[in-house]
């Protein structure tokens, strides 16, 4: 799917704070015609079906954003990472009327980082954290699917979730002399630090704001690290209501092993990690 396609502009829009399948059933009966469509979640997912077919669904992954699509006009969009339903005609099941947070959205599908203390030495020594220092800061961590094409899907991810920059740290001159390229042609604000005890060290922090940059410079970005195979050390920032997060993305996502490890801290009191 090329997320550039994706429009909701014509559809009813609906915020809610929790949904389960059986809600999206109810919508699906309400606001779907007797037709063919096709299902996606954006990943693995893409079904042809009719909608009685789509009505006995009994497992869909809803922390995946599903897409309904009828002669590939989108009718029905789930968007779970900002809690949103978009739908042809105004649903009649009663819905939150206002907007949950992407950390708590995160805190609701994830788990307490079972490795924090190795992974969290190495992500702070390569990238100094400064403001997620604090004794009460939480490593949480969150299982992504198996993904054929997972540069499209992490696009779409930090598109949906407003990253607005990354550090990388790398030693690779073919990803280096890649992404200076690369931002020259986008006109990405970004900087390249060389890091490590001596003057001869060939490895680079590279920091970039990619909140004004385009879906498709973003989806040549993450083409190159992920062609780099970088994603162990890569941290991209995400503002919040109350704190920003370092979310890193790491593992083989081609495998099913793919995870989001991130950081947070929320100012004046101290989250638990048990949910």
């Amino acid at each position: 799917m090329n997320f550039d396609e994706v429009n909701v502009q014509q559809l009813h829009e609906q915020t809610f704070q929790t949904i389960d399948l059986f809600q999206i059933k109810t919508i699906w009966s309400d606001c779907l015609l007797n037709d063919s469509y096709r299902v996606t979640d954006y990943s693995e997912l893409n079904l042809h079906m009719t909608k009685q077919e789509l009505l006995q669904l009994r497992w869909i992954d809803l922390t995946l954003p599903i897409g309904i699509y009828s002669n590939e006009k989108l009718v029905f969009l789930y968007n779970s990472y900002h809690r949103k339903l978009y739908t042809e005609n105004v649903v009649s099941i009663a819905l939150a009327g206002h907007d949950a947070s992407f950390l708590d959205f995160l805190l609701a599908h994830s788990q307490t980082f079972h490795y924090p203390d190795s992974f969290s030495a190495q992500m702070e020594s390569l990238y100094d954290f400064s403001w997620d220092n604090l004794w009460d800061s939480q490593w949480r961590e969150f299982y992504l699917p198996k993904l054929k094409e997972p540069t499209s899907f992490i696009t779409y991810l930090l598109v949906t979730l407003g990253a607005h920059s990354f550090h990388i740290v790398s030693s690779k001159n073919e990803f280096l002399s890649g992404f200076e390229i690369w931002a020259k042609r986008t006109g990405c604000d970004h900087s390249m630090e060389r890091i490590g005890k001596w003057m001869w060290s060939k490895t680079y922090k590279v920091r970039g704001e990619i909140s004004q940059l385009s879906e498709h410079s973003l989806h040549q970005l993450v083409s190159l690290v992920n062609q780099s195979e970088e994603w162990k050390g890569i941290r991209f920032l995400i503002p919040t209501a109350t704190e920003t997060v370092s979310l890193f993305i790491g593992g083989d996502l081609t495998q099913g092993d793919g995870y989001g490890a991130f950081k947070y801290k929320l100012a004046g009191e101290v989250i638990s990690n048990e949910i």
